[in-house]
């Protein structure tokens, strides 16, 4: 069975260099390599979009695009190629700069025989850790999440083929964005959700193919997190939605008992009744002035103004930021943005504290009350005034 060859390009404006290269490398490399060589970064580009290349060595310093933004440009758009900085001026600030553009390693050109074979080795070693396309795990111990947030890190292209015994599904990735996911005749968001969520299968890392649509287009930190928090609340049994209508009467009956005054609120938002005999005590020291202790009158204390709380706004949206149920919201996209933000950060906050799961925020001012309600399914956002009551 014949041997696999390893397609090696190498880009440098010093054709005598790329002459010696050629030859060496072939020879070194037993014929196992096909040495492909360019003399600037146009042909490079021409010779990459005609066929696969495993390893890509550049020259830093090369006229009209230098090794430098040859790099940068490799890095945002074939990620998945191997790169490696070659030059005869090793400096350190040359080494960072490479290496923060995706080169993998940054070599010092050979100026004897023994360097041009530690070269080879070198760059052998490096094809040697590259991974086969279409490599299979477990997601028992690699799980999605892990494989999806590298190929974005990465900003890659790929396409996951994601199988069990009882569905088939595919997300689609593209420069770190994940833009499409279906599962069975499910796709979109609700796909991906879906496919997030298995705890056991297969999955194959496929070279990137078109889809056949887009149907994705959110960030892909906020649908990873987004994923999570579904998968971990549907796990937890207790967790059930207090708004099983979106009806309007529902839904204003919700929003008002979660604006209504709890027991922990101040006492001048709460009118408590008190015993008989607490009220006649009262209803005494009204007739008599308050006095210290050197019997000097104590100014009788102002009367607590007791608030009913009105609301100004309703808003109920869905996980996925469309709206269930809206009622005099002057912004509804920044009242959806901030129950997106509150539900990632709640996911980020758990995952370093023991808080269990994030379900109300309340924002407490002398005339006005924010309550926010997050839940598997949907969010709630309710701004209330307070009114005095009248007599």
């Amino acid at each position: 069975m014949p041997t696999k060859r390893t397609t090696v390009l190498f880009v440098d404006d010093d054709p005598g260099f790329l002459d010696a290269i050629q030859n060496l490398m072939r020879a070194y490399s037993d014929g196992q390599w096909e040495v492909l060589v360019s003399p600037e970064a146009a042909g490079a580009l021409a010779l990459i979009r005609e066929q696969k290349i495993d390893l890509l060595v550049i020259d830093v310093h090369m006229p009209v695009m230098d090794g430098l933004q040859f790099l940068a440009l490799l890095h945002r758009k074939y990620p998945q190629i191997l790169k490696v900085a070659l030059t005869g001026d090793a400096t350190e600030p040359y080494r960072a700069a490479c290496l923060s553009n995706g080169a993998e390693l940054f070599l010092e050109k050979p100026a004897s025989r023994e360097g041009w074979q530690n070269l080879y080795s070198a760059l052998n070693e490096l094809i040697k850790l590259q991974p086969e396309e279409g490599f299979q795990g477990m997601l028992r111990r690699v799980g999605l999440q892990d494989v999806l947030q590298m190929e974005c890190l990465a900003r890659s292209s790929s396409v996951l083929e994601v199988s069990t015994p009882n569905v088939q599904g595919t997300i689609f990735v593209v420069d770190g964005q994940i833009i499409h996911a279906q599962a069975g005749d499910v796709n979109g968001e609700e796909a991906f959700n879906y496919l997030m969520s298995l705890g056991g299968g297969q999955f194959h890392l496929k070279p990137f193919v078109e889809p056949p649509a887009r149907t994705i287009s959110g960030s892909w930190e906020f649908l990873l997190m987004e994923a999570a928090r579904k998968r971990d609340e549907a796990s937890d049994p207790l967790t059930t939605s207090p708004f099983p209508s979106v009806e309007q009467a529902a839904a204003e009956t919700a929003a008002e008992t979660l604006v209504a005054p709890t027991p922990s609120a101040p006492t001048q938002y709460a009118v408590e009744s008190l015993p008989a005999s607490a009220s006649e005590s009262v209803a005494e020291s009204e007739t008599l002035p308050a006095v210290d202790e050197e019997g000097m009158a104590v100014p009788a204390p102002e009367p607590v103004e007791v608030l009913r709380p009105k609301i100004d706004e309703m808003l109920i949206c869905s996980t996925q930021g469309d709206v269930l149920y809206e009622w005099q919201c002057a912004d509804v996209n920044a009242r959806i943005r901030f129950l997106q933000f509150l539900s990632q950060k709640s996911w980020q906050l758990r995952q370093g504290l023991p808080t269990g799961h994030f379900e109300r925020l309340e924002i407490e001012g002398m005339k006005h009350r924010i309550v926010t309600q997050i839940e598997p399914d949907r969010a709630l956002f309710v701004r209330a005034s307070r009114l005095p009551v009248e007599s």
